[in-house]
């Protein structure tokens, strides 16, 4: 299953509300099959921008609060359309979770080893100030 981040931007609720509205978002990932395997508050902020809620009314700040889940990808339309419902929640964004789900780039079958840099450095110091050209993608490094 990929691993998606759901940022929801939620009204200026007290706490007890915003806790509230945080378990139903919760509740929307879980009940379509979703993992959570984590939260993140970033706390109450400045819209960038005003935003309408679904009460018709004008909001100016707003609690962001990162979920990182896993889940199916046919599940994320429905989990979209079930957090379109809750009130409290005012924009509402799912995204792959890139830094998890994304494996190193290998060179293993070049040069026998597992290698993150093509770079040498175990060369000598007057190589470096020569143009040194990536051998895969015959580019200048």
């Amino acid at each position: 299953m990929p691993n998606y981040q759901l940022l929801c931007i939620f009204k200026n609720l007290p706490k007890s509300e915003l806790m509230m509205g945080i378990k139903a978002a919760a509740t929307c990932i879980l009940d379509h099959n979703g993992v959570i395997k984590s939260f993140e508050n970033l706390g109450l902020r400045r819209l960038p921008i005003r935003l309408m809620g679904n009460d018709a009314q004008i909001y100016r700040e707003g609690h962001y609060i990162f979920i990182n889940f896993m889940s199916g990808t046919t599940k994320i339309y429905e989990v979209m359309a079930a957090l379109k419902r809750e009130s409290d929640i005012l924009r509402r964004v799912i995204s792959n979770d890139d830094k998890v789900s994304e494996k190193p780039e290998c060179h293993c079958d070049k040069y026998g080893y597992f290698v993150t840099d093509i770079v040498d450095y175990t060369k000598p110091l007057t190589v470096w100030n020569k143009k040194i050209i990536d051998p895969l993608y015959k580019t200048r490094l």
